[in-house]
C-alpha cells in the first residue's frame, strides 16, 4: 500500500541542509507515529566537533529506514560534507555524500552521482535525508533575502507563507513550502526556528511532552491544506453553462468491448441525456466538443488506492473518476465530501474498506484490535458509518478470519484484504475472504504457510521463488476453480512488484519511467531507489518472478476470475501502467478496458450510474487522443476528463501540479 507516501515526500525526497553553524545547538528527540501508533525516533544533536548529527527510524510492518546522517557546515554556514549510512524503506543499504571544497561541489548516492561549480550558497538536496535536515532548509531559507534558495542538483525550494498560531500557550509557525513535491508541504517550527512537529493523516513526528498537542495541530494544518485544494478546484472546473455535446467520436462500449465510430454523445447537468449515431442536427446552443479522431471511454477505475487530498487532481489528469479506497484514517470521509462538493478536485470513492489488523509489532498503520470481539465491534462502527468493505491485514490470528467474515457478512459487506501470516489463500477464501489484494499473496499460497508475511518476506519470498510455479500444475488449477466457485476477485496491483523484483539503484522504477521526464526535478529523483535488495546471482530469477505473477494474472482471467485493475502507488500514472502490465500478460486491451470500465462498476455495484456510456447513466467519461484498443499506452493520453458533467483540462491539472502534459 501506499503508506506514508505524504510524508516520504518530503522526509526521503525533501531533503536538504543547513545555515549558521550554532554550538547552543540544543539536543532533540522525537517520536514518529503512524496514525496513533508509536512506529519509531528521530533524534537531532551536535558533536563536539560542531557536526549536525541526525538519526531516524521507524518500522512500518517489517519495513522502514534505519538512517544516520552527519552534516559539516563550513566558516560562511555552508554546507561543506554531508554522510548518510545504513537502510532505507525497503531495508536496501544505503551510502550518500556529499561535499563542497574550492569551489566544487561533489554528490554520491545509491542512484547518481555529479558535480557542479558554484559559490557554495546552492543546497543539496538528498534522496536519503532525515527530518533534520528540513529544520536545516527552513532556517536557511528563513534568513534569505526572498525566503527561497536554489537546490543541487537542480531545482529551488521557496517559503510560500508562514502563520503564526498560538497552540496551548506555544507560539509556532505554519511554514509552507514549495520546490519538491506536486503540492506545498508543511512544517510547524517554534521560536527558535527549530522542528516542532511534523504532521499528517498517516505519519506524525513530534517529541513525547508534545504529542497531546498533535490533533490540534492536524486540525489547523488541515484548514490551510484545505484552502488550497478548495482554490486549485474554482480555478480548474469548468462548468458548462447549458448543454455539452461531443461530436463525432469513436466510442468505447464496454458491455461489448468494441469500438462505435461516429458517435454523438448529449450531456444535460450530470447525465448522459443520449447518444446517437452523428448527424448534422445539433444543438447549436450547446458546448460542442469535437471528438474526431479521439475515443471516448467510461471513466476509469482504480480499485486500489489510499486517497489524499493531493490525489485527486493526478487521477482525474488520467482519467481515473472513480476509486476504491482499500484502508485509510477516518479523514477519507470528509475527503470524499470535499470531492463529492467539488471544494477539492477529485473522483467519486465509490468505495470504503475499514483496515482492521492485530496489535503487534508488525501491524499496519490503522485500527488495531486484540480480540474477536473489539474486531466485531470496529466492523459494526465501520458499517455504522458507511463503509461498504472490511479489509483485514497481515497480523490477524488466522482463527479469528472466520468470525470476523461472519459479522461482515451478516451486515452486507464484503472481505478482502492481505492473507494473515501463518495462513494460505485456500483457508483464508474457504473462512470467508471475498477478495484478495495483492498478487503476491496468491503467489505465496504455493509456499509455506511458515513464512512470516508480516514481514518483508512477502515480496522477497514471493521474487525469489515463483519463477518456478507451474501454473498448469493440478495443484494450481484447483486453486483455479476455488476462486472461480467462490466468487473471488482479485485485485493484483501488480506493477508495483515490477520495480520492487528488476530494478537496482541509479535504474528508473520501470512503473514510472515512460514520464519522469514530465514531473518535477526533485519528485523524479525519488524513482531510481525503489526496489528490493536484489543478490546479485538471481537478478534474473527475481524477474522472472515478475513475469510469472503477469502469466498468473492471464491464466485466472482467461479462466474467468474477476481481476480488478489497482495500484496501491502514484494516482493515474500508476493505472496506466497497470492496464498496460495486463496487455503486456497477454489480456487483449479491449478485455482490459472493460476491467477498468464495466466490471470494475459491478463489483461496485456502481454499474447502474457509471461503467459505460449510456442514457440515464452519470456523465463521467474521458477523451482520449487515438485508439487504446489499437495500442493500450494510448490511454495515457487524456485530453478530456468529464466527472460529474463537469469538465476539467488535464493539461491544466498537471500544470497546476508542475508536471508535463503527454503533448
Amino acid at each position: 500500500m501506499r503508506t506514508v507516501l505524504a510524508l516520504l515526500v518530503f522526509v526521503f525526497f525533501v531533503s536538504c541542509t543547513n545555515t549558521n553553524n550554532n554550538t547552543n545547538y540544543e539536543s532533540r528527540d522525537y517520536q514518529v507515529f503512524m496514525r496513533d501508533n508509536l512506529a519509531g525516533t528521530h533524534s537531532s544533536a551536535m558533536d563536539e566537533e560542531g557536526n549536525y548529527i541526525y538519526e531516524f527510524e521507524f518500522n512500518d510492518r517489517g519495513r522502514g529506514p534505519e538512517l544516520k546522517e552527519k552534516i559539516q557546515l563550513d566558516v560562511n554556514g555552508n554546507l561543506s560534507t554531508i554522510e548518510i549510512s545504513g537502510v532505507n524503506y525497503l531495508k536496501d543499504s544505503v551510502s550518500e555524500t556529499f561535499s563542497f571544497s574550492n569551489g566544487l561541489a561533489k554528490w554520491n548516492n545509491n542512484s547518481e552521482a555529479g558535480e557542479k561549480t558554484t559559490d557554495g550558497s546552492p543546497f543539496y538536496s538528498s534522496i536519503n535525508g532525515t527530518l533534520g535536515d528540513n529544520e536545516l532548509l527552513i532556517r536557511r531559507m528563513l534568513a534569505s533575502e526572498h525566503q527561497s534558495i536554489t537546490l543541487l542538483p537542480s531545482g529551488s525550494a521557496r517559503i510560500s507563507s508562514i502563520e503564526e498560531i498560538t497552540v496551548d500557550s506555544i507560539p509556532l509557525r505554519l511554514v509552507e513550502i514549495t520546490g519538491f513535491g506536486f503540492t506545498p508541504f508543511y512544517q510547524w517550527i517554534d521560536s527558535n526556528d527549530r522542528i516542532f512537529a511534523t504532521v499528517s493523516s498517516w505519519v506524525s513526528i513530534i517529541q513525547e511532552e508534545n504529542v497531546s498537542l498533535l490533533p490540534d495541530l492536524l486540525e489547523y494544518q488541515d484548514k490551510k491544506e484545505d484552502a488550497f485544494f478548495a482554490s486549485l478546484a474554482t480555478e480548474l472546473t469548468e462548468e458548462p453553462a447549458g448543454k455539452l455535446i461531443i461530436n463525432n467520436v469513436s466510442l468505447f462500449d464496454s458491455n461489448k468491448g468494441i469500438l462505435v465510430p461516429h458517435q454523438t454523445v448529449t450531456i444535460n447537468g450530470n447525465q448522459i441525456e443520449s447518444v446517437v449515431s452523428t448527424t448534422t442536427n445539433i444543438d447549436e446552443n450547446a458546448q460542442i466538443i469535437d471528438g474526431s479522431g479521439k475515443t471516448l471511454l467510461p471513466g476509469l477505475f482504480d480499485n486500489h488506492c489510499h486517497v489524499q487530498k493531493e490525489d485527486g487532481i493526478l487521477h482525474l489528469a488520467a482519467g481515473v473518476t472513480s476509486v476504491r479506497d482499500m484502508a485509510n484514517s477516518m479523514e477519507l470521509l470528509e475527503m470524499k465530501k470535499q470531492f463529492d462538493e467539488n471544494s477539492n478536485v477529485g473522483p467519486r470513492v465509490v468505495t470504503l474498506s475499514g483496515f482492521i489488523d492485530q496489535k503487534g509489532p508488525f501491524a499496519g498503520p490503522g485500527l488495531t484490535i486484540s480480540n474477536v470481539a473489539e474486531g466485531e465491534e470496529a466492523i459494526q462502527n465501520y458499517k455504522d458509518h458507511g463503509y461498504q468493505q472490511i479489509k483485514l491485514y497481515s497480523s490477524i490470528d488466522p482463527s479469528w478470519v472466520k468470525p470476523l467474515a461472519k459479522k461482515t457478512h451478516d451486515l452486507g459487506m464484503k472481505v478482502s484484504g492481505h492473507i494473515p501470516a501463518h495462513m494460505l489463500a485456500e483457508q483464508a477464501i474457504k473462512d470467508g475472504f471475498d477478495e484478495i489484494q495483492h498478487v503476491n499473496m496468491v503467489a505465496l499460497n504455493f509456499l509455506s504457510d511458515t513464512i512470516d508475511t508480516r514481514t518483508p518476506l512477502r515480496f522477497s519470498a514471493v521474487a525469489e521463488h515463483t519463477h518456478a510455479l507451474d501454473i498448469k500444475s493440478e495443484t494450481f488449477q484447483e486453486f483455479v476453480a476455488l476462486l472461480k466457485d467462490k466468487d473471488i476477485e482479485l485485485d493484483p496491483t501488480v506493477s508495483i512488484f515490477e520495480g520492487m523484483f528488476t530494478s537496482k539503484p541509479g535504474e528508473p522504477d520501470p512503473q514510472f519511467a515512460a514520464i519522469l521526464d514530465r514531473l518535477p526535478i526533485q519528485v523524479q529523483r525519488g524513482f531510481y531507489s525503489v526496489g528490493l535488495p536484489i543478490p546479485s546471482d538471481k537478478e534474473q530469477q527475481y524477474k522472472d518472478s515478475f513475469e510469472k505473477l503477469l502469466e498468473i494474472i492471464q491464466e485466472l482471467h482467461n479462466q474467468g476470475v474477476t481481476i480488478l485493475p489497482g495500484t496501491d502507488a502514484l494516482p493515474g500514472f500508476a493505472l496506466h501502467k497497470e492496464l498496460e502490465n495486463y496487455v503486456r500478460a497477454g489480456i487483449p486491451a479491449n478485455e482490459v478496458l472493460q476491467l477498468a470500465t464495466i466490471t470494475s462498476a459491478q463489483v461496485t455495484k456502481m454499474d447502474h450510474q457509471l461503467g459505460s456510456i449510456e442514457k440515464g447513466k452519470l456523465a463521467d467519461m474521458i477523451l482520449v487522443d487515438g485508439d487504446p484498443l489499437e495500442d493500450i499506452s494510448t490511454i495515457r493520453k487524456v485530453a478530456l476528463t468529464i466527472k460529474d458533467g463537469r469538465i476539467y483540462h488535464p493539461k491544466n491539472l498537471y500544470a497546476a501540479l508542475g508536471i508535463g502534459h503527454y503533448e
